[in-house]
């Protein structure tokens, strides 16, 4: 039932309430009046408009379903789901005694909607280890290059910065569809950088994982700023939500990390090969025309031409650099990389190995220099 369905069917309820009363009446609802759903009904429509009704009652959104029916299955494969994704799940705030004052309080409220309907983080059970799961279909160019990237050659080459892939679960009554199970990485700017060497670190990893893809024919086409990972083992030992990587249990505000340069070396990954290709030499150019990957900017995406899938490679990795250096102080010293990294004429860009050329001149003292971001945010504010 929609919101204005449930305002016509009780229409004797005051929906006028200023914020102020009904921050105070949802906050003295407690499980003991929520002895029908009329009760629960009347508190969330006295609670602020943000409410999602769906939540509220405990329905799995359309994008949960795939994972609440093959919950089973994966667990009898070895990986556990958060509790809101399991059989016997009943939402936590139902049997809460005390005063609720947001969903915010209850980690089985959080939700995998949009985008990340198709990936969802789980535990390895035998071995505790946070592991993320990611639906695809196993006609994928994403997958083909994955196996070809980690394959025990290619695997063993320091270069290599491709995600890697733990298991491969294929899915009961479908043959064209699979599970890729890989470690649950953190964006690679989450945390902030607070020293010009943790950059140059991050930035070298990725320009080594470009030049190790190119030796070997691959292009990524969507070498892009979410798709730029980093392994949090050494800065957040104590882990993060898969859905809210500020916050250890998604519930708490409290969140503890290290210094990247305290801890170094910190691994960084590519991930999301779904539009990656192979190029045999001499064929380097990408036969499709039009925009591709996150980077609109791209300037031979927005001609009608074909174009080098190597060299937008590297414009795409320069213009997350660039935006890096619009986010900090003391970064300056990186622009003459990002500038010739994203020149218009594709042919002036530096191959990943000329690039890393342009970062050898850095020494000690510049490295362990400080940089600040210029837009923190609070958890409140990153969680509105």
């Amino acid at each position: 039932m929609s919101p204005p369905e449930f305002k016509s069917a009780f229409e004797g309820i005051d929906l006028r309430l200023d914020l102020a009363s009904r921050q105070k009446l949802w906050c003295s609802t407690s499980a003991d009046k929520w002895r029908s759903d009329f009760d629960a009904l009347r508190t969330a429509l006295v609670y602020p408009q943000f409410m999602d009704y769906d939540v509220f009652f405990g329905h799995h959104l359309h994008s949960e379903r795939f994972w609440v029916e093959n919950q089973p299955y994966i667990l009898a494969r070895g990986y556990q789901l958060r509790p809101r994704y399991r059989a016997e799940w009943v939402p936590s705030w139902k049997n809460h005694e005390g005063p609720i004052q947001s969903l915010r309080m209850f980690e089985d409220a959080i939700v995998a909607s949009g985008s990340h309907g198709h990936i969802l983080d789980a535990v390895r059970i035998s071995d505790g280890v946070k592991v993320v799961l990611k639906r695809l279909d196993t006609r994928s160019e994403e997958l083909r290059v994955a196996h070809y990237l980690l394959s025990p050659q290619l695997a063993k080459d320091p270069r290599n910065h491709t995600v890697p892939i733990l298991d491969v679960i294929p899915l009961p009554n479908s043959h064209s569809e699979a599970l890729l199970v890989m470690p649950q990485l953190l964006h690679f700017a989450e945390i902030p950088f607070v020293r010009f060497g943790e950059v140059v670190e991050a930035v070298q990893q990725f320009l080594q994982g470009l030049d190790f893809m190119h030796e070997n024919r691959i292009a990524h086409r969507d070498a892009c700023y979410m798709n730029l990972m980093m392994d949090p083992s050494k800065v957040v030992p104590r882990g993060f939500h898969q859905m809210k990587p500020w916050s250890h249990d998604g519930v708490n505000t409290q969140f503890e990390s290290f210094e990247r340069w305290s801890v170094s070396p910190v691994q960084y990954y590519f991930i999301d090969f779904g539009l990656s290709g192979y190029y045999p030499k001499g064929v380097e150019y990408e036969t499709a025309t039009g925009l591709c990957g996150q980077d609109r900017t791209v300037p031979e995406l927005l001609v009608d031409k074909p174009y080098d899938a190597f060299k937008l490679d590297i414009y795409q990795l320069g213009n997350v650099i660039v935006e890096i250096i619009k986010k900090y102080t003391g970064l300056e010293l990186l622009l003459p990389l990002a500038r010739a990294m994203t020149s218009t004429n594709p042919n002036d860009r530096p191959s990943p190995t000329q690039a890393l050329k342009m970062l050898e001149p850095f020494g000690f003292e510049i490295l362990q220099g400080a940089v600040s971001r210029k837009d923190i945010m609070t958890w409140e504010e990153e969680s509105a």
